[in-house]
């Protein structure tokens, strides 16, 4: 009788990580729109401000270093570029 028991448990078990698991994958997908959809504004945002693979690289690259170095007097300037950032918004929007 335990041996039944124990077989329905992992029966159930198994049903509620069947079930979890398409959950998380519903979510992955739906994650994955947003995200595409929010790259296809930038894209359009963008403009006329294209960049080369290797500027784009290049520009990474300094903009790492100087992160790294210089972190303490980047953290200073965080709150202005969420003023810029929203100031862009604003002005996309009119």
């Amino acid at each position: 009788m335990l041996a039944g028991q124990e077989l329905n448990e992992l029966a159930e078990r198994r049903r509620l990580l069947v079930a979890e698991a398409e959950l998380h994958r519903s979510l992955i997908a739906w994650e994955r729109e947003n995200l595409r959809s929010g790259l296809d504004d930038l894209r359009e945002a963008r403009g006329g401000f294209k960049l080369g693979g290797r500027w784009l690289a290049g520009a990474g690259a300094l903009a790492g270093l100087l992160t790294v170095r210089h972190w303490r007097k980047l953290w200073r300037w965080f709150p202005f570029g969420f003023v810029a950032l929203r100031w862009v918004r604003k002005l996309q929007r009119q």
